[in-house]
């Protein structure tokens, strides 16, 4: 008895009894350390679980036929940049395969996300461009998991639920961006237009109705709510056509079938009288002067009275973004993505036999 009350009025003199104030502050220590290694752990091991998932994730894209000779080839960090910057190149090229190999590649070999984060975005852009919309998806999904604020993630993964028709989804995008300080007006007018001309719950009549309410606001393009007019309703879309507008729907206006013109509008007015006499619909005075502004409409009138007949209007499509340019007209760029950036370039050729109107 007298050993065990010695021990433990030893342990009284080093551990303070239960009601002195330091006994509560030494458990509370403990408790925060607790808390803290216990955090530590759980924190490692989720990060570990993350790596685990994002390297399951990435091997169901590692298909045999999108695999250059890289498997074996030991990695090293110097050459993360050098092969970052060829994959973009591939990328570019055209060469998707060979892009997405070297992206996974590289994924595979890099342990740090951060480091890997542009190596993410950049394969689930080559995905974009590639078509494959779905694998796109997953990727940008993906690095929103592990980083909610990505602006480049967010911006892309709208752009994949507009090609997949998901407007809804896209729009979703839209409200985190803001919150990140990007403008979104102009796409959420995009994207609800977009929505409109596709809802099938809509007839005809309805949709006209709603086109032209968005005319008075500048932020919805006025090439394709007049695309859509002329296709849903002749007489609304020549009503609404608006004379300082005409070069941005010059291609939809001459590719129109005679039986779809209003020759009472065009006669009203100047600059459609010239499109249609340099088309060859309406008949050509020698004496009369009229004028379009557009130089291209103007050269061929000058042609015709001049005895050429056998000239016709060809068109192409830049980006005043990128300055790229395309055969066919676009809504939104298929190089950058850019929307609202479609510039008509319409130049003198020689006439050839049209066999359709491929714009309607």
């Amino acid at each position: 008895m007298l050993e065990l009350y010695k021990k433990r009025k030893l342990l009284d003199n080093i551990l303070p009894a239960y009601d002195d104030p330091l006994f509560s502050i030494l458990i509370i220590v403990l408790l925060i350390l607790i808390v803290a290694v216990s955090s530590y752990i759980m924190g490692s091991f989720k990060e570990e679980r993350k790596d685990k998932s994002l390297k399951r994730f990435l091997n169901r894209f590692n298909t045999k036929e999108c695999l250059l000779e890289i498997e074996e080839m030991p990695f090293d960090p110097t050459l993360t940049k050098p092969l970052s910057l060829l994959a973009f190149a591939f990328k570019n090229q055209g060469e998707y395969q060979k892009a997405i190999s070297l992206n996974l590649y590289l994924i595979e070999n890099i342990s740090d996300f951060h480091k890997k984060k542009e190596i993410l975005e950049q394969l689930g852009q080559t995905y974009l461009k590639a078509g494959f919309l779905k694998r796109a998806e997953s990727i940008f999904l993906q690095i929103l998991h592990k980083q909610v604020r990505n602006k480049e993630a967010l911006y892309h993964l709208g752009i994949v639920y507009e090609l997949l028709h998901e407007y809804d989804k896209a729009l979703e995008t839209l409200q985190p961006l803001k919150i990140l300080g990007e403008k979104t007006e102009n796409l959420k007018a995009h994207l609800e237009l977009n929505r409109l001309l596709t809802d099938k719950k809509l007839n005809s009549s309805q949709k006209v109705e709603e086109l032209k309410q968005l005319l008075v606001d500048d932020r919805y393009e006025y090439r394709r709510i007049m695309k859509a007019l002329f296709q849903l309703n002749l007489s609304s879309a020549w009503e609404n056509i608006q004379p300082s507008k005409i070069h941005s729907i010059l291609d939809i206006l001459w590719f129109l079938p005679t039986s779809n013109l209003n020759f009472d509008i065009i006669s009203a007015d100047e600059t459609l009288s010239a499109i249609f006499l340099a088309k060859g619909v309406l008949p050509l005075d020698q004496n009369s002067i009229v004028k379009s502004d557009i130089f291209a409409i103007d050269t061929i009138i000058s042609a015709k009275k001049g005895g050429n007949q056998k000239v016709d209007l060809n068109f192409t499509y830049g980006c005043n973004k990128c300055k790229q340019h395309f055969p066919i007209a676009f809504t939104r760029c298929p190089q950058c993505y850019a929307i609202d950036a479609i510039q008509i370039k319409e130049t003198v050729a020689k006439k050839r036999k049209q066999t359709g109107y491929s714009l309607l």
